[in-house]
């Protein structure tokens, strides 16, 4: 007969190991910095000193021992994502065994069987609610598994659009394939892989692209995520990728896309004709390379896609052709059950070959080859990281990894110059250029990373370094190394033409580093705060190596409460506050503080007469404008506000989950955003006429005899600073620094606001079916998108023509790009009892603001940038005031359907398709309303572009299984 009192201890624990697991579970709070581990929180009641509390990898056959505090908590910290047996044992008896599932920034199910030997056992539910009431944060987790029985495109931006409050960004950027979070611009986001920074630091613009068979879990941090992360004003994008285990196995998929149906013609591209198809193989293999202790997986991916396009109005055609070859690989090495280190290395590089000919638009057939282009991206990326855990409550984890890529836009031939003519029926292209703008680069970055963590049983404190050097190489020019626009007699006479120059070539360093501490306090067993502050340095260097920016001191608090009101696991209401800060981009660097030459010349031309390369003749005499700049590295402490503040904004989130007895997952949450401080350039010459005159301190003697008035012209000197504060600059005419007021310079504050109040509802899978839907209103408004600019598609992050003069911010100030005013989203996924599985993705969503764009008609200087006022066809017409587009809605299905082969392995069959109904939603339109003749712009409304038009994806799966 057993040991009563043994026999009373088990029933105790398996009452209180269950609740507790329920009630914390895999508490993200409890993370690692970069949150590529999960950890457990459980506490015992009525235990004694023979408890202890032992987990095991059930893959790795690695595992780790607990001894309960006073009060009967453990914890395990540091846990990479997978299956885990968790045991109790009393005097080295194992007395319970719980399956535990450790899940990125997730919480596990605990299923609590019926099969219990004991005579008295507290069941709570079948399941037990998976609500993590420890984090307050917003986002998005799902696994690989997940992922793939949905229709979802294979990139890490469609996933991202699954979650609440992310919305795609402007289609003119870059691939056309980014997110915007919570009414940010699409430049504003971070995206980590198992640790390592990937994005893209020139211009905030994408990140490193890899397969879905790479990844493990992919998580979307939308809002109120903690001290450890930060250079993001949007969002988070976090992923792990997949590792071996003591079993051997290898498989392989392939799929097909092909777009089966087209989208309308728009003003500038004849959708009609042309084409889009990809195909996609995959294979992998992991297991140990020592039994228990050493572990690999290893991926190798060929994408290959084709597009064709043909243009309405520029008389070409495109062949293009996308080929990569990716390989990735994960090692995990275990020194010992408490010390591991691992490494993660992939390429992704790629290239896309663009083959062009002149088209004949009214006989749909291309003629002569004009030449190629190839526009090469990515490159190698690495990431070692060590783990170990010290004293049973003291953890160390240690980085340094390096990211790569490539940034190349090379055509064949470069030395034809480019010739735009602007005529009525839009932007024709002339002579035989290939690319108008050439790009050789390379980025690259490194990082360090140290994160501490000590369990001091109601606190749970972390803290950390965070540092990345990113050097970048540019040389940029116009094919040709000239750029001709020719406007021909409109409203003008005579005909203009207008000539740019612009020649870029250097290397440029930039720093970022950060140091955090953060604490979760468990203030009661139903109260949770975790507090935190992290300090921020950004140092960006010229291109002689001279630090010419330097923001430090950017303190960004974040503090978050959860409440369990009840005690019952089952619901929260939480509350998040915090500050943000994003880097000074590099493009900055590149920008103002290399040699670089950018000039413009204005003729009179005849309207008619072309040179054998299409550049302009029969003109007349030259009225070259002022330099944008002269080729020669200026005084940076001109061009620089010495007042300056890093960009940085507001969070303040607040809301309600809870978790019905049948599972049903709801909730409530209102998200508010300010954008405190933003980054851009203004011209200062008014504002330093006016000071000079006011003070009368100009020295002519110092510039020739010329008055302030002469050598301020209107955009002599550009200033990099926090629009709509006072500034203190570097004047070199007269070698001083000079005050100006707010007031003097006339620009107004930037300004961006967000708001949102969002519904969810989820039914998790429970063997049958599963949901996850969400109603989000959201509004985004101010004067300024952020980084980037989706009004000209302008991807100078932090120096857009936003504030470049006074007149261009006139009646800027409404709905901004990026405002979605509602949507609803929902996804999930279906399994039949033959084994056949069948999922959907909709989304239904408001339009996006219109503007009406026109030269400005009072203010010369404005005129100068085109059609870029808020002046448009005789009247103001102030930001978003032009209507909407149409509302949009999509949906995506798919089927998939296992075949059971020999030995029990599975082929694996699907079939998606994507905008099922093939809608053809206007998503863009022309918004410039003017030629920059001044005239009315004929094409002004039209569409640019449309909902993607139905496609389908045929893929087949086959996992070999243990070998």
């Amino acid at each position: 007969m057993k040991n009563k009192s043994l026999f009373k201890r088990k029933r105790i624990v398996k009452n209180f190991l269950a609740f507790a697991i329920a009630a914390s579970g895999i508490n993200s709070t409890m993370v690692r910095a970069d949150d590529v581990t999960g950890g457990i929180k459980g506490a015992i009641s009525g235990f004694d000193s023979s408890i202890k509390v032992m987990l095991i990898d059930k893959s790795r056959g690695v595992s780790r021992e607990a001894l309960p505090g006073t009060d009967g908590d453990f914890r395990f910290i540091n846990l990479v994502p997978g299956n885990y047996d968790l045991q109790i044992l009393s005097n080295g008896e194992v007395i319970d065994t719980r399956p535990v599932t450790v899940s990125l920034g997730r919480t596990s199910n605990v299923i609590i069987g019926s099969n219990s030997e004991l005579e008295e056992l507290v069941v709570i539910g079948e399941k037990i609610p998976a609500m993590d009431i420890g984090v307050a944060e917003s986002g998005l987790s799902l696994s690989s598994e997940e992922i793939n029985l949905l229709p979802v495109a294979r990139d890490l931006t469609s996933v991202t659009l699954l979650a609440p409050g992310v919305s795609k960004g402007d289609q003119d950027f870059g691939d056309g394939n980014y997110a915007s979070f919570a009414g940010a611009s699409i430049a504003e986001n971070v995206s980590y892989i198992n640790g390592l920074n990937t994005t893209n630091f020139r211009n905030g613009l994408g990140f490193s692209k890899v397969p879905f068979e790479f990844y493990d879990h992919i998580q979307v941090k939308s809002g109120g995520y903690s001290a450890k992360f930060g250079r993001s004003t949007g969002g988070v994008m976090n992923a792990t990728t997949k590792s071996g285990s003591n079993e051997f196995n290898f498989g392989g998929s392939y799929y097909y896309d092909n777009q089966v149906d087209k989208s309308p013609n728009t003003v500038s591209i004849q959708n009609k004709n042309g084409s889009w198809d990809s195909g996609e193989a995959n294979i992998y293999a992991s297991g140990p390379l020592i039994q228990d202790r050493v572990f690999f997986y290893g991926l190798y991916s060929n994408v290959k896609e084709n597009e064709d396009e043909y243009t309405m109005t520029e008389g070409r055609a495109y062949e293009r052709v996308t080929s990569s070859d990716f390989w990735g690989m994960k090692l995990d090495a275990y020194l010992s059950d408490d010390h591991r280190f691992e490494v993660t290395a992939f390429s992704d590089q790629r290239d896309r070959v663009e083959n062009l000919y002149s088209y004949d638009v009214e006989a749909k057939s291309t003629n002569g080859y004009l030449g190629d282009v190839v526009y090469s991206r990515g490159g190698l990326n690495w990431i070692t990281t060590y783990t170990g855990d010290f004293f049973e409550d003291f953890s160390l984890s240690v980085s340094y990894g390096e990211n790569e890529q490539s940034r190349n836009d090379i055509p064949g031939d470069s030395s034809s110059p480019v010739v735009i003519l602007d005529g009525e029926e839009g932007a024709v292209a002339l002579g035989d250029w290939d690319l108008r703008f050439i790009d050789e680069g390379l980025d690259t970055r490194k990082m360090f990373r140290v994160d501490l963590s000590w369990d001091l049983t109601d606190h749970f404190l972390e803290a950390g370094l965070d540092i990345e050097t990113n050097q970048l190489s540019a040389k940029s020019y116009y094919s040709g190394h000239e750029y001709w626009r020719l406007y021909p007699n409109l409203s003008k006479s005579p005909a203009q033409a207008r000539k740019l120059v612009y020649e870029n070539d250097g290397s440029f360093e930039t720093d970022s580093s950060a140091i955090y501490i953060q604490d979760t306090w468990y203030m009661t067993d139903n109260l949770t705060a975790q507090i935190g502050v992290r300090g921020e340095t950004f140092i960006n260097r010229n291109v002689e190596g001279t630090t010419f920016i330097k923001v430090d001191d950017q303190w960004a608090p974040r503090l978050s409460l959860s409440w369990d009101p009840t005690g019952n696991g089952n619901q929260k209401l939480f509350a998040n506050a915090g500050l943000y800060y994003l880097p000074i981009a590099s493009n900055t660097n590149v920008r103002m503080a290399g040699k670089e030459l950018y000039t413009q010349v204005w003729y009179d031309w005849d309207g008619n007469c072309l040179n054998d390369d299409a550049t302009p003749c029969n003109l007349g005499d030259p009225r070259p404008d002022a330099p944008f700049a002269d080729g020669t590295m200026s005084d940076t402490n001109s061009l620089i506000d010495s007042n300056i503040e890093p960009m940085y904004q507001s969070e303040y989130i607040l809301g309600y989950e809870y978790i019905t007895e049948s599972g049903l997952q709801l909730g409530v949450k209102g998200t508010y955003r300010n954008l405190e401080k933003a980054l851009d350039d203004v011209a200062i010459d008014y504002a330093v006429i006016d000071y000079y005159n006011s003070t009368g301190s100009w020295d002519s003697s110092k510039v020739d005899g010329q008055s302030v008035d002469e050598v301020f012209e209107g955009l002599h000197q550009y200033v990099l600073t926090n629009p709509g504060t006072n500034m203190r600059v570097f004047i070199p005419e007269q070698m001083e620094y000079i005050n100006l007021t707010a007031e003097q310079l006339g620009f107004p504050k930037a300004e961006r606001q967000y708001g949102a109040a969002e519904l969810t509802f989820k039914r998790p899978f429970d063997g049958k079916w599963s949901i996850d839907a969400s109603y989000t209103w959201a509004h985004s408004w101010g004067n300024n998108e952020g980084y980037v600019k989706s009004d000209n598609e302008q991807d100078d992050a932090g120096i857009t023509s936003n504030f470049d003069v006074v007149g261009l911010s006139e009646g800027s100030y409404g709905n901004l790009p990026n405002d979605r005013r509602h949507t609803i989203k929902a996804f999930g996924t279906y399994a039949f009892d033959m084994g056949l599985r069948v999922g959907a993705n909709f989304i239904w969503q408001t339009g996006r603001p219109k503007n009406c764009f026109g030269v400005h008609p009072f203010d010369p200087v404005s005129a100068s940038y085109d059609a870029e006022s808020f002046y448009c066809q005789g009247r103001a017409t102030s930001r978003g005031s032009e209507g909407r587009t149409e509302n949009y809605w999509n949906l995506d299905l798919n089927a998939q359907y296992p075949i059971r082969l020999a030995n029990n392995h599975d082929l694996i069959l699907s079939l998606d398709v994507f905008n099922i109904l093939n809608n053809d939603t206007v998503s863009e339109v022309i918004e410039t309303g003017e030629l920059a003749s001044g005239s009315v712009d004929p094409q002004y409304g039209k569409p640019t572009y449309y909902q993607s038009p139905r496609s389908i994806r045929l893929g087949v799966r086959y996992d070999f299984g243990q070998l």
